[in-house]
């Protein structure tokens, strides 16, 4: 899509820094799933997986799918980028290392939905998710509308993925190659809102 096309929500999240706290806490994310990979199986080890899937939701998808060599690619380039002056996630986006400010966001998004459903057992009003999020959480989403017209009306985790994929100005298959570097079953499916919502 080109920069004239974006809409303001896109522009918006093009321009908006990758902060280098971010960076250092992706870094820190990869060197943890490291780790986890050398506890013996166990109890101490599925408490450290429970412990990284709650702080960082779907990190075990990304590590099982990607692999610990795309990991350890990936903790590198957040550790370098924590040490440098913040570039935009469209700079990230131009680069070779999209994953990692794609992943930061979506931690996010899916850390928001998660909390709701547990406040709410699991109901999946896309009106009520919107409007019960908290200030932080909110500059996150769009309005309930829109989010049902972009990414879908049910409250799930592939709502999460479109809508990061519709701030990206990307596919869902280009923004899971990115996140998973492979193809898979979670691309578009029949009855995904259409790419250019």
């Amino acid at each position: 899509m080109g920069a004239d096309a974006l809409t303001p929500w896109q522009t918006t999240y093009a321009r908006r820094p990758v902060a280098p706290e971010v960076c250092a806490a992706m870094a820190e994310k990869y060197a943890a799933l490291a780790a986890l990979v050398a506890l013996p199986s166990g109890p101490a080890q599925n408490a450290a997986l429970r412990a990284a899937a709650r702080r960082w939701p779907g990190c075990l998808r990304e590590a099982q799918l990607v692999g610990p060599r795309l990991c350890e690619q990936r903790r590198v380039q957040a550790e370098q980028a924590a040490g440098v002056e913040a570039r935009t996630r469209a700079q990230w986006l131009a680069g070779d290392a999209a994953a990692v400010p794609l992943w930061a966001d979506l931690h996010l998004l899916l850390a928001d939905q998660s909390r709701w459903r547990l406040r709410t057992l699991g109901a999946a009003d896309v009106t009520d998710f919107v409007a019960t999020l908290d200030e932080q959480a909110q500059s996150r989403w769009p309005g309930a509308e829109m989010l049902a017209e972009v990414a879908g009306p049910q409250v799930r985790v592939r709502q999460a993925y479109r809508w990061l994929a519709a701030q990206a100005s990307l596919p869902l298959a280009d923004l899971n190659y990115l996140l998973f570097a492979r193809r898979g079953p979670w691309d578009a499916r029949p009855g995904d809102p259409p790419v250019s919502a």
